[in-house]
């Protein structure tokens, strides 16, 4: 949130001391630092596909077919997952128009943004070490596993937003 204040004009920053505009630009700049996030969430995911589609093209190569459904189950999670992020609405829906959040539970929102991008760091780490394990089998469902308990924290998005809106 700082660096998107520090990159505002100096008629943005006159004009955010206006009264009732204030909030308004306040909205805007969290709608504007969920959008940052989310975008990187999706280009984080979208480097995990491209190396997700790696191995699996190792995998047909190899003929290893018991691992072939389990890829393409893997594959279907992660193409949900990126498209559940991307499509979602920016600034958490209109909460912030109809909710005057305070501080400390805006935090909640913060720690849940951390909690997401921390998992999609872990995502992407483990897509790298997908060739490097024995069973691609196991692997991919350890992989899909981890992509399925993204989703659910993702999910739950809707809960920590109807939290703090309390």
């Amino acid at each position: 949130m700082d660096k998107i204040k520090g990159e505002q004009n100096l008629m943005e920053r006159i004009i955010s001391y206006v009264p009732g505009y204030h909030g308004y630009k306040e909205k805007e700049l969290r709608r504007e630092a969920d959008k940052i996030i989310r975008n990187y969430l999706v280009k984080e995911l979208n480097e995990a596909r491209m190396i997700l589609n790696d191995f699996l093209k190792e995998i047909a190569e190899s003929n290893e077919t018991t691992a072939f459904s389990t890829a393409n189950r893997t594959a279907a999670v992660l193409d949900r997952l990126i498209n559940k992020i991307e499509h979602a609405s920016y600034g958490y829906s209109g909460f912030f128009d109809a909710v005057k959040v305070k501080e400390d539970k805006l935090e909640k929102l913060i720690e849940y943004d951390l909690n997401v991008l921390e998992n999609v760091k872990s995502i992407k780490e483990a897509a790298k070490n997908l060739s490097k394990q024995n069973d691609s089998k196991v692997a991919l469902e350890d992989f899909r596993k981890k992509l399925l308990e993204l989703e659910n924290v993702f999910d739950q998005r809707n809960n920590i937003i109807f939290e703090v809106s309390k």
